[in-house]
Order: structure tokens, then C-alpha cells, then sequence
């Protein structure tokens, strides 16, 4: 690790995963290379901004015929675990490449960032992933809005207090 940055460059493979029950699941983004694995665990909500990113991403950069270009990245031998607190993606046009990064970790870690590359194909397939995951929430008040547990719920839509437009 290089200045506080772990640069996976291109990994072997990469795959989100939920465990759980939905309204009790944790996630997390599987990372693998050749040697390590690298496990950056999320909350719901920064699965459901990464899919959103992801399907702007590949809606507004048509494909192409180009090779991918990535780098190698640093050597990296063990399992690593971290609570992630930030994610971005970017394209790199010069590489054909997409530059997924990983960082505000809640760890005793001294590490500010993970990075690693991705090709388009493998991308559309982790948005495919994620919108599986996200779709086996709990289903939702069709009133309101609220997540429901299977036990009785405060509606306003039922209870006189919603606000009529």
C-alpha cells in the first residue's frame, strides 16, 4: 500500500452480495485477485446510488469496439474487510476502463482509498446484481411508503393525517 491507497488495478473478479433477511440484510462488494480479497461492506442505500450511477454510466457512454486497457495495480496477498463510507465510479476514457473507488473506511486500517478497474461487460453485470438485491427488499405500504415488517404499521395515508393535494 502505497500512501494510504491500496490500487487493485484489474482484479479477477468482482460481485456484490447480500446477507440476511431483507430489513435486517448487510452487503457487501466481493473483490477478488489473484492471491487476496478484498471486502468492502455496504449499507442499502450506497447499493441502490452505485446500481443508479452504474445505469447512467452505461446509458450515457455508448459502447465501443476499443480494447480495454487496465493496470495490473498493486500486489496484494491476504483478506482485507472494510466498512466502506464512500464509493465512486468513473470512465477513463484514455483506458476504455471504469474506475470504481472505495474510501472513508471505518477501520483501524491507516488507508484512505481502494480503487479497482472494470470493464464495461463486467459492470453491466454487477448492475444486474444489484438490481436483484435490491429488488428482494421488503415490500413497501402502498400508501406511504414504508417498509412493512408483516406487523401493523402508522399509516397517515390511513389515518386521517395525510396531507390531500
Amino acid at each position: 500500500m502505497n500512501n494510504q491507497r491500496l490500487d487493485l488495478g484489474r482484479v479477477d473478479d468482482f460481485q456484490i452480495e447480500s446477507f440476511g433477511e431483507p430489513g435486517q440484510r448487510t452487503f457487501r462488494i466481493h473483490i477478488s485477485k489473484t492471491g487476496g480479497t478484498v471486502s468492502l461492506w455496504l449499507e442499502k442505500y450506497q447499493v441502490t446510488m452505485l446500481g443508479s450511477a452504474i445505469e447512467e454510466l452505461l446509458t450515457r457512454l455508448p459502447g465501443t469496439n476499443r480494447e480495454t486497457v487496465m493496470e495490473p495495480g498493486s500486489t496484494f496477498l491476504g483478506e482485507l474487510e472494510v466498512r466502506a463510507g464512500e464509493l465512486s465510479i468513473a470512465y477513463n476514457q484514455e483506458s476504455n476502463s471504469f474506475l470504481v473507488e472505495a474510501g472513508d473506511f471505518e477501520s483501524a486500517f491507516d488507508l484512505e482509498t481502494i480503487t479497482f478497474q472494470s470493464d464495461r461487460v463486467h459492470l453491466q453485470t454487477l448492475h444486474a446484481e444489484i438490481e436483484k438485491i435490491v429488488a428482494a427488499s421488503r415490500p413497501r405500504c402502498v400508501l406511504c411508503g414504508t417498509p412493512l415488517t408483516g406487523e401493523p404499521h402508522f399509516c397517515p395515508g390511513q389515518n386521517g393525517h395525510a396531507k390531500l393535494k
